[in-house]
């Protein structure tokens, strides 16, 4: 008996189901006229190619929220500044749409040219519903960071070791801060560290933007979850995540890229806006738990020594146990919200 095939985490499912849930309080919204304010930077002929790509990278994202906050009834400026905007100009459009009582919520997509980073702290905090402003903000972490722990939260009811790689990045702190939170056990990686103690987690998180940082030398079949928030578009016009294509079938379930955090951070943000502007009462959109093997259930198929404290079953029933978890998740579609 084999292990079960690598399953796709469909974060496009979670959007889709969140926009149908959703759906009903359109009227509501639009009848009080809202807007939200989506603020993102083009890059120049003349800059680096880096930062051509991340500002490619923030394009698609911020057309991503235009398209969510439209279905939801709200008006949407979108606007597009130059990297040479001047810190007077960008302060000045801070301030007016902080000033407008039609503005709800205001993003301001990352990265910005570094002149303007500190002007993003003029943002008023009941504004800032994708938590830029830090612990000024009224959100926790931002929207990917949230979407990421609601995602994980499903495989780690049995007290795993979770690897953030990324953990002082503006995301990765906020997952490490959010699984703290709840009593999660996290294993902050960073810049420096060494990425070979990602083997000895349960669950990986990668949230660098550091095309193909983590390897087949780092992925076990024992990771039950492999959340990949990197999204870096590359001179030849494909999308790069953290997690190198050659490693992306070890883990047992995995997230896309594109097609996995990106669709869950627009959930999120939804989320957040109807929460904030038309049900406060209404609970947060949770994921639906999915099937995995254990660590003694790996090691039982014979892809794993069992980590020490592990308890791994007979051969043929982890084997039998194997089966019995994969079809069960066929059969329910795992990976949507919970309703």
């Amino acid at each position: 008996m084999t292990l079960p095939p690598t399953r796709e985490f469909s974060g496009a499912s979670v959007l889709r189901s969140v926009r149908e849930d959703l759906a009903p309080y359109r009227d509501t919204i639009a009848a009080q006229h809202k807007r939200v304010s989506v603020i993102r930077f083009a890059a120049d002929a003349s800059d680096p190619s880096l930062w051509k790509r991340r500002m490619e990278a923030s394009r698609v994202s911020a057309e991503q929220k235009v398209k969510a906050f439209t279905h939801l009834g709200y008006e949407v400026d979108h606007t597009v500044l130059p990297r040479s905007t001047s810190a007077a100009d960008f302060a000045a459009l801070i301030d007016q749409r902080n000033a407008d009582p039609a503005t709800s919520a205001v993003i301001v997509q990352y990265p910005p040219p570094p002149h303007l980073a500190p002007v993003v702290q003029r943002l008023d905090p009941r504004k800032d519903i994708d938590a830029l402003l830090g612990e000024r903000s009224m959100q926790v972490a931002c929207a990917t960071a949230d979407g990421i722990v609601r995602v994980v939260r499903p495989f780690a009811q049995d007290n795993p070791t979770i690897a953030v790689v990324g953990a002082r990045g503006f995301v990765g702190s906020g997952v490490v801060r959010l699984l703290e939170a709840e009593g999660h056990r996290a294993m902050p990686l960073d810049a420096g560290d060494d990425l070979g103690q990602v083997r000895n987690a349960d669950i990986v998180v990668s949230a660098t933007g550091n095309p193909h940082v983590l390897t087949a030398d780092h992925l076990r079949a024992h990771h039950r979850l492999v959340v990949d928030s990197g999204f870096m578009p590359q001179e030849d016009g494909s999308i790069a995540g953290d997690i190198h294509p050659d490693a992306k079938q070890i883990p047992q379930h995995i997230t896309p890229v594109p097609g996995g955090i990106g669709p869950v951070e627009m959930a999120v943000l939804m989320d957040r806006a109807v929460r904030q502007d038309a049900d406060p009462s209404r609970q947060p959109w949770t994921c639906q738990p999915a099937p995995y093997l254990s660590r003694g259930d790996v090691a039982a198929l014979g892809s794993l020594a069992p980590a020490s404290g592990a308890v791994a079953g007979a051969g043929v029933g982890a084997a039998a146990h194997a089966e019995s978890v994969h079809r069960r998740g066929i059969e329910r579609g795992d990976g949507g919200p919970a309703r």
